[in-house]
């Protein structure tokens, strides 16, 4: 069960990242601080969280 959720979350987090991107290279936005700093903020969860899911192999 806990590896399924790890997955999902992982999921979720590229979403929102490809989301983010898309806004970066299509958005007409003058500030696209916020996505940077999702894209950012998302690259260590994603390490933390495909460490966990090594880990329970």
């Amino acid at each position: 069960m806990g590896k399924l959720l790890l997955v999902i979350f992982m999921i979720l987090i590229l979403i929102l990242d490809f989301a983010a991107l898309d806004d970066i290279t299509t958005g007409n936005e003058p500030n696209l601080t916020e996505e940077y700093i999702i894209l950012f903020i998302s690259i260590p969860i994603l390490i933390f969280l495909g460490f966990l899911l090594w880990k329970r192999k």
